[in-house]
């Protein structure tokens, strides 16, 4: 008995290890497989950040005590999956300037969820507004894609569409309104843009009403530059939702928030697929901007990067997570490009007036 007991903790530290590797397998699946098709496969991309830790703790004891086939059983499962990693997980400095241009053309995009520049007054209302405001004025971008914009047409009344207009360069814009209320007050995704637009349109998702995508071809320097302005469907967690995980949550609890996150999974599928096949008949180069709601290893996410490229993995660091919401953390917010381009500088800002951090690219061509 005591010697069991002894050599217990490296059991459990090896297996450790295999547990790890198992939920980054799993993860790894998640990514190429529809939640429509196995939903419950899909909770193993969201926590795949915990299989990693897991797996790196293992593969340190397995190193220390020399138990090499747990050290290549975790070495090899990370060598096939480094591509998870590195979309996860980025090291390199962060560069705050914006290198100057070295090619003909360059566009400099930003996307930004405003969260209705806080029109409910989850902060401070009117002065959080102009806050977004002001950074937006000290950091000027060629393209700004919007989500969960606010806008109304009642002048003097939280107004925000016509000032941005006013004090920005960004005249041209595109706009898709997925709510109507009282007293003319619209809810939606926007594009606004210094150069000329020559066409837009949208794509509304059968999935989910509340969420969209459009797309806006604008004129850069002689060249037509598709871009993709995407709000994809979000958990919609309630305020039970928030408490329960806050509070731990009972077996009812644990019910409900898995129904919530495996229906929200099952939508981004379709409305990542939709996108994507849309992409694949553009005649123009595509950027794509939006929240995606899901994380770089996901389905949705593996969808719409398949055929471009991540400006974080070329030039973030750090975990860049975007959400700093009820549950922070995450990288939810992207912005994707056509291989014709080359990703110069990408920054994820560290404002925190919405519950989204915006982030920021410049591309050359």
């Amino acid at each position: 008995m005591l010697t069991f007991l002894r050599r217990l903790p490296g059991r459990l530290l090896r297996l450790t290890a295999v547990i790890g590797v198992v939920g980054m397998v799993l993860a790894a699946i998640s990514a190429k497989v529809s939640p429509a098709t196995f939903s419950w496969v899909a909770f193993f991309g969201l926590t795949y950040l915990l299989w990693l830790l897991i797996s790196l703790v293992g593969l340190v004891y397995s190193i220390v005590r020399k138990r090499w086939f747990f050290v290549g059983l975790v070495v090899v499962t990370l060598g096939f999956s480094w591509n998870l990693v590195s979309r996860t997980f980025q090291v390199r400095g962060v560069t705050e300037e914006i290198p100057a241009p070295s090619k003909e053309h360059s566009l400099n995009v930003m996307s930004y969820n405003v969260r209705l520049f806080d029109l409910y007054n989850w902060t401070e209302g009117n002065a959080t507004r102009d806050k977004i405001f002001d950074f937006l004025e000290e950091t000027p971008a060629d393209v700004l894609c919007f989500q969960e914009f606010y806008h109304t047409d009642r002048k003097g009344v939280f107004e925000t569409r016509d000032t941005l207009i006013q004090f920005l360069e960004n005249k041209h814009y595109h706009e898709k309104y997925t709510h109507e209320m009282n007293g003319k007050q619209y809810f939606g995704v926007v594009t606004f843009s210094k150069y000329p637009i020559v066409n837009r349109g949208e794509m509304p998702f059968a999935s989910d009403v509340n969420n969209f995508c459009i797309y806006t071809d604008v004129l850069v320097q002689g060249d037509t530059v598709r871009i993709y302005n995407a709000h994809m469907a979000s958990v919609r967690f309630q305020k039970e939702d928030y408490k329960a995980i806050e509070e731990g949550p009972n077996k009812d609890d644990a019910i409900r928030l898995a129904g919530r996150l495996r229906k929200a999974f099952v939508k981004r599928a379709s409305q990542a697929e939709k996108i994507r096949a849309h992409m694949a008949e553009s005649p123009y180069p595509v950027v794509v901007c939006g929240d995606f709601n899901d994380t770089p290893v996901s389905y949705a996410y593996e969808q719409l990067s398949a055929d471009l490229a991540d400006c974080f993995i070329e030039n973030g660091s750090g975990l860049g997570s975007t959400y700093i919401g009820a549950i922070p953390g995450f990288r939810i917010d992207y912005i994707l490009h056509d291989a014709s381009m080359t990703n110069t500088w990408f920054h994820t800002h560290q404002q925190r007036e919405s519950d989204h951090r915006p982030i920021q690219a410049v591309f050359e061509w």
